[in-house]
């Protein structure tokens, strides 16, 4: 077991945001007459460099990242509300064209997500990393998606695969909702696939409850078709591939058209962007890649982010038409929210393995840093793995400095029909009221408010994450809320109008820490960049087309292998994505600091620097 002790050595854990806001909490319980505890530890044993990785297929080892298995498999298997279809639909759902399972290990592969093995508690049927079983309150049960399975990598380098926790997943989201629409379209029309469908949820099922599954299924088919619909509506609209999501813009069509009952509200979802690394996330001031979304006070900002990103991926919620209800019926695993997010506090950037990639040249990388400290420094500070868990302030860059594409802030900015949410307080309890016409950003922060405060004791005990408290009235409860929405709302970004034709001048993209930016290609926000080396040149050096979908690491430029085809675990050659610089949202430009000053051998110096991080 990881003790407390063994916790505090290994690592810097005093100075990490954890230590200081249970301190806080504990100082706030024992002014307030509260009971509670802070539990500081990790169970089971502390993972090590070149474990194998339980229940992964093929040869696949672990990096040390602050994790013990338990941990691991925890963050990999727990809920948080997300609901996608009903679960034993999808552990008997057969594919479009055959009867092979859809959750097969082959066709998860395919869409790079990775397959597990694991059984137990955790997986009790062997679904891919981040797929989960969720047990709602109502003792339904869904199969969804968890932070894992778009936050967790894996590279490859001679044969032996890295796993990589908390990095990026190649995994292709829209072919995945595209193909589990078509495959429950084609279940519902084909009866023998219907009878073998119904036989495996139900069975031996008689007439009545035959026509109720098939009556669900058209309905829950329609609903799926439908979001996809929506988020991919534009003309010659790219597809997103592999490793990208234009996550903000499927939550806002959620929040805007889905819940709100307003099917023609929304906008295409067309800005998709890599899935940023998680190590870093709960020290740094403020999230996602345009940095709107500040952490803090205590974990209930992280809490409010999180809830909407269940929204995302199909979690649910009631806006009720009468506006003065504030609190909302949802899906969301509160508890399993909190736990996620303390989870994501532990974790440590991954450093460049010498057992399995070739060693740096110290000397090398130490002219390289001298380079970084000229081009970079300004924007990604160095924070040395010991003080990993400090909290940190991002740099926020103007867009029309940094000269990156600008599809991500301007969707954003975009205005819709407020609807359910005209007149609500943008956080529910506290906050000015939502006008007719906004962005998404304020009814999402609504959204998500009200459906903590439909629960407030959990959602207390969730946002002080190793905090547990019981404040003694739901009064208390909500006073206390309305007082860290207050300071909330003090960290957030001023607002700026919503509108179609706004300054890029306005809006900005955030620069982090690069700890373990070696494991996390492609490169800038919309994944435009095949590899570290190609991002040091001047854009008009860049690769206008390459290929993503290999997990081959090219340990020289440092990215993904860009390569028409690649070959799955079981011998299949399948074609990888090929990814166009010239498509809308897809600009390799800007980010060209130091590129046009720097001679080959420096560059190839301040790449080897990169590696260290």
């Amino acid at each position: 077991m990881a003790t407390r002790q063994a916790m505090l050595e290994k690592d810097n854990w005093l100075e990490s945001p954890k230590s200081k806001r249970c301190a806080g909490l504990l100082a706030v319980a024992l002014a307030s007459g509260l009971t509670g505890s802070c539990a500081l530890k990790q169970e089971g044993n502390w993972i090590q460099e070149g474990e194998k990785v339980p229940g992964a297929k093929g040869n696949v080892v672990d990096l040390d990242q602050g994790w013990t298995d338990d941990t691991q498999a925890a963050f990999y298997f727990s809920s948080q509300g997300s609901r996608i279809i009903p679960y034993k639909w999808f552990l008997v759902l057969e594919r479009k064209d055959s009867q092979a399972l859809f959750r097969a290990d082959d066709h998860m592969e395919r869409m790079r997500y990775l397959p597990s093995t694991q059984v137990g508690s955790w997986n009790p049927d062997g679904l891919p990393v981040g797929f989960v079983k969720d047990v709602g309150k109502d003792g339904e049960q869904w199969m969804g998606f968890s932070c894992a399975a778009c936050h967790t990598g894996q590279v490859r380098y001679r044969g032996q695969e890295i796993r990589i926790d908390g990095g990026p997943t190649l995994g292709d989201v829209q072919t995945f909702n595209a193909a589990l629409v078509d495959a429950l379209s084609s279940t519902y029309q084909d009866n023998a696939k219907f009878d073998r469908f119904a036989n495996n949820v139900l069975g031996e099922p008689d007439m009545e409850s035959r026509f109720k599954l098939r009556q669900a299924l058209l309905a829950q088919t329609e609903e799926l078709a439908t979001r996809n619909l929506i988020n991919h509506s534009a003309p010659h609209q790219p597809d997103y591939g592999y490793g990208r999501v234009d996550a903000i813009g499927q939550i806002f069509n959620q929040i805007m058209v889905y819940f709100n009952d307003m099917p023609n509200n929304g906008h295409p979802a067309n800005a998709p962007v890599s899935y940023p690394f998680l190590w870093g996330t709960q020290q740094s001031d403020v999230v996602q890649w345009t940095g709107f979304a500040p952490n803090g006070p205590f974990d209930f900002g992280a809490l409010i982010r999180n809830a909407g990103e269940v929204l995302g991926v199909y979690g649910q919620i009631n806006i009720p038409d009468d506006k003065s209800v504030y609190r909302y019926k949802s899906s969301f695993d509160i508890k399993g929210l909190g736990d996620l997010e303390a989870w994501v506090a532990d974790l440590r950037s991954p450093a460049w393995p010498t057992e399995y990639l070739p060693a740096v040249n110290p000397e090398t990388a130490a002219r390289g840093k001298l380079h970084y400290d000229k081009f970079c420094l300004s924007c990604h500070q160095v924070i040395p793995r010991s003080r990993e868990a400090a909290i940190y302030n991002a740099v926020l860059t103007p867009i029309n400095e940094v000269g990156t594409d600008p599809l991500e802030w301007t969707n954003m900015m975009k205005c819709y029909e407020a609807g359910k949410y005209e007149g609500r307080k943008s956080m529910g309890i506290i906050g000015d009221p939502i006008p007719a016409t906004t962005s998404g950003l304020e009814p999402l922060v609504n959204a998500a408010v009200g459906g903590l405060l439909e629960h407030t004791a959990d959602s207390i005990e969730a946002a002080s994450v190793d905090y547990a408290t019981e404040l003694h009235s739901e009064k208390a409860r909500l006073e206390k809320i309305q007082d860290i929405l207050q300071q909330f709302k003090i960290k957030q970004s001023p607002s700026v109008a919503c509108g179609d034709n706004l300054p890029i001048s306005e809006g900005t993209y955030k620069a982090r820490p690069l700890n373990g930016i070696w494991a996390t290609a492609p490169y800038l926000h919309n994944g435009s960049v095949p590899n570290l080396y190609e991002l040091l040149l001047p854009a008009s050096q860049r690769s206008k087309k390459f290929y993503l979908g290999s997990r081959e690491l090219d340990v020289v430029k440092v990215g993904y292998v860009s390569m028409p085809h690649m070959t799955l675990s079981d011998g299949t050659l399948i074609k990888t994505f090929e990814y166009d610089t010239d498509l809308k949202g897809n600009s390799n430009s800007g980010h060209e600091y130091g590129a046009n000053d720097m001679k080959e051998v420096e560059r190839m110096e301040l790449l080897e620097y990169l590696k260290t991080l």
